[in-house]
Parts: C-alpha cells; sequence; structure tokens
C-alpha cells in the first residue's frame, strides 16, 4: 500500500514537472487574450461554443509547447541563474530529450487543431510559435537588448488567431489588440529584467538593464507603460457598445482608474529604480493585460 502511494506521489511530481516547462501562466495569457479578441468580434451570445473551445485548446498547446521549447534551449543558463536554477530540466528532474519532444509534440498538435477552425488562425499560431523559439529565443535574446521589444511580437499572433477563429480574416480591430500586446511586453518584461539583471549579468544576456542600467532602464519600463493609457483609451472607445450609456461611464472610470495607478507604480520606479519597485511594476503589469481587456472585451457586450 505504502509503495502504491509513493508511485502516485512519483506520477502526480512527474506530471506537475512536465506542466510546469509549458509555463502555463504564460499559455493562459496567451489563450486569454486570443479568447478576448474573439468576443471583441461579434459578442458573448453570437461566438460558437465549438470554435471557443477549439481556439483554447489549439493555443494553450501551441502555447505550451512553446514555452517547452523554450525551457529546453535555455536548460543551460537557467541551470546558472538563482531564479531558475530549479526548474524541471536544471535540476534533472525531466531529460532535455523529453522536454524537446513534448515542445514539438504540444506545438504541432496545437497548429494541427487549429487548421480545424481555418487555415489564418492555423498560421497566426504557427507563427506565434516560430517568433517565440526561434526569432525571441534563440536569436534575439543572446544577441541585443531590445530582444523583448522584437521579440514582443509572439504574443500578438495570439490576438491575431483569435479574431480569425470567427471571421477567417483580419480586421483593424484585431489588429489593434495585437498592436496593444505588442506595445505591453517590452515594459511587462523590463520590470522583470530590472528586478533580476544581476542574474541576466552573471550569465550574459544583454537584457536591457544589463547593458543601459537602471536608472535609464526604469525611463524606458516607465515610457513604454505609460504608451499604454492613451493607446487603451482609444481601443475602450473605438470598441464599446452604445447600449447602455451608464455601464460605459461605469467601465470608462474603472479602465482610467487602473490605468492611473499602473502609471504611478511606474513614476516610482523612475524616482526609485531598485529591484522591489521593479518587480512591483513587473508583477502590477500581469493583471493590467487581464484587467483591461476585461474591461474592453465587458465594454463591448454591454
Amino acid at each position: 500500500m505504502k509503495s502504491a502511494s509513493l508511485g502516485g506521489l512519483q506520477f502526480k511530481q512527474i506530471i506537475g514537472d512536465y506542466l510546469s516547462i509549458t509555463k502555463p501562466a504564460i499559455a493562459s495569457l496567451n489563450v486569454f487574450v486570443g479568447v478576448a479578441t474573439m468576443l471583441l468580434t461579434v459578442g458573448l451570445y453570437y461566438v460558437n461554443t465549438y470554435s471557443m473551445v477549439l481556439l483554447v485548446a489549439a493555443g494553450f498547446l501551441a502555447a505550451g509547447g512553446a514555452g517547452a521549447l523554450n525551457c529546453f534551449l535555455e536548460r543551460r543558463t537557467d541551470s546558472r541563474m538563482h531564479r531558475t536554477r530549479n526548474r524541471a530540466i536544471p535540476s534533472g528532474r525531466i531529460s532535455s530529450n523529453g522536454a524537446l519532444a513534448l515542445g514539438l509534440g504540444f506545438s504541432v498538435v496545437g497548429v494541427g487543431l487549429a487548421t480545424f477552425l481555418n487555415e489564418l488562425t492555423a498560421a497566426f499560431i504557427g507563427i506565434g510559435v516560430f517568433w517565440y523559439v526561434l526569432v525571441y529565443t534563440m536569436w534575439l535574446k543572446p544577441r541585443t537588448k531590445w530582444n523583448i521589444v522584437i521579440g514582443g511580437a509572439a504574443g500578438s499572433f495570439s490576438a491575431l488567431a483569435g479574431w480569425a477563429a470567427v471571421t477567417g480574416s483580419i480586421s483593424v480591430t484585431g489588429f489593434l489588440v495585437a498592436l496593444l500586446i505588442f506595445l505591453w511586453t517590452p515594459g511587462h518584461f523590463w520590470g522583470l529584467a530590472m528586478a533580476k539583471s544581476d542574474e541576466y549579468a552573471s550569465i550574459q544576456v544583454p537584457m536591457l538593464p544589463v547593458v543601459d542600467g537602471a536608472r535609464k532602464s526604469a525611463v524606458y519600463t516607465a515610457l513604454s507603460n505609460f504608451a499604454l493609457f492613451p493607446f487603451t483609451v482609444g481601443l475602450f472607445a473605438l470598441t464599446a457598445s452604445r447600449s447602455n450609456y451608464l455601464a460605459l461611464i461605469v467601465l470608462g472610470a474603472a479602465l482610467v482608474a487602473f490605468n492611473t495607478r499602473f502609471l504611478l507604480a511606474n513614476l516610482r520606479l523612475i524616482k526609485n529604480p531598485a529591484p522591489t519597485n521593479a518587480w512591483r511594476v513587473f508583477k502590477m503589469s500581469i493583471s493590467y493585460l487581464f484587467v483591461i481587456l476585461l474591461i474592453v472585451v465587458a465594454a463591448h457586450l454591454v
């Protein structure tokens, strides 16, 4: 009985380790972006449930596969950083070959599932995987301090896929949601890079704070995040329904209030570019994207 119990715990640990290398938090954020954009096409009551489930499954598998491939490619640098050395591959709980197989398998199956929606959706999901793994992880990240600015486009393809899943095409609104993700990504990741700049410096990865220092990076981070305020207000105005003005006033006020709170955190970072303030901006930026997209979608649905 005891042996069976230990075997069950080991099996759960293995499953948990394999799940961890898919970076489920990042995969979930990508899926959320895709579903939010899907809802902006026609609304909650007109979206086909089958299409939504298929988009979620395809998006999570493809994003999870890309995450696993990222962990495989960065296994050596991960083993040298305090923040990442206990991940499943560097710690030896998962073999490199196992991670590679999972990453390739999930990516291929995810893109394959998306073809049941349409070819354009599958193309956007496939390009997103390609961009994150090959363009960002392999090419840009070890070479330039602007890696996340260009590499951040990977997340934008989730929005394009969400729009194409319903319409089979792309429009100005779908492109604007993709642009929101593109604008949000640098400030989000620079907050993390500032908080962990010593570790990135130790493995000679040219993240912006490593190359330009904390003070200048704080300004870049804040400017990147400041650009989100007018952009999100414009997106809100463009996509909002005109059927319930009271709800729009409440949602618009929430949008401005949340943007203001985020801007204040960035101003504190400029004043004092300490790792604690950078980490606060990084953590806040995650909830920022969720909340802003929820507000925009809600304003479209009311």
